[in-house]
């Protein structure tokens, strides 16, 4: 099958399955964002109270690694079964949280990933930086202007978000580590995440394009305060999800969407 209609079949399967299931995949999103969001609150208010980064920068990792990476697992077990069968009970979002093996075995998976996709995308941010640094280096009179850090700023964030494309599309290849682990209880993490590397070893520009094609998406969770994101996320991974797992068994994995009713 061709990476475009694969795509397209993908997004098409993972859309209608999102729809009929929309306030429980919404749901089971939120229950992995919302340490992230409780904890954004708390370091606002500890960042304006005492103006120190270091504890807030803890805060966010602990907060990161310790919960929403482990939630993430069960919302991707949950996603994955309701690919399969149709239906799931949004509680799956919570399995990591009531088996300490179970956790760990999230925690260590979600490690992996996070170590991987900050190596990548460290290569975006220095390519940034160092643009950055050779503005301010060629216009150090006009760098403490208003309107000049204004401008400079918006470059650095267009830049960063064209550049970074393409390897965060090669971080979105190692989440067909989650559907790996859940079907083989005996893989590990870092083994999971080098075999879902190469079953999509020759989709990197699909996969590019697989993301792009999602930007509408991300830019109308914006423009909603941020409600819409959960939309985008569910519709997303459930995209890849069928994509992935579509390209690891064959192209008769995903049932036809009009089989899914």
């Amino acid at each position: 099958m061709e990476s475009t209609n694969l795509r397209r079949r993908a997004k098409q399967i993972a859309k209608q399955c999102v729809m009929r299931n929309l306030m429980q995949v919404m749901g089971a999103i939120l229950v992995c964002m919302l340490p992230l969001m409780l904890t954004t609150s708390l370091v606002n208010n500890y960042l304006l109270t005492t103006g120190e980064v270091l504890l807030p920068l803890l805060l966010y990792l602990g907060s990161v690694l310790l919960l929403v990476l482990p939630l993430l697992y069960g919302v991707m077990a949950y996603l994955s079964e309701l690919l399969l069968v149709g239906n799931a009970s949004i509680l799956c979002a919570f399995d990591t949280l009531t088996s300490i093996p179970q956790y760990l075995r999230s925690l260590r998976l979600g490690v992996c990933i996070f170590v991987r996709t900050v190596l990548w995308l460290c290569i975006p941010f220095g390519i940034t930086t160092a643009y950055i640094y050779m503005v301010v280096n060629q216009n150090p009179q006009a760098a403490g202007e208003p309107e000049f850090f204004l401008q400079m700023v918006s470059q650095a964030v267009g830049l960063y978000t064209i550049i970074s494309i393409p390897f965060t599309a090669r971080v979105l290849c190692y989440l067909g580590a989650y559907p790996l682990m859940l079907r083989n209880a005996d893989l590990g993490a870092w083994q999971a995440t080098k075999q879902s590397v190469r079953t999509l070893k020759g989709h990197w520009k699909a996969m590019i394009v697989f993301l792009v094609s999602f930007f509408g998406w991300q830019l109308f969770g914006i423009w909603t305060m941020g409600i819409g994101m959960l939309f985008y996320w569910g519709y997303l991974l459930s995209a890849f999800l069928v994509y992935f797992q579509t390209v690891e068994q064959g192209a008769d994995f995903p049932p036809k969407a009009d089989d899914m009713q």
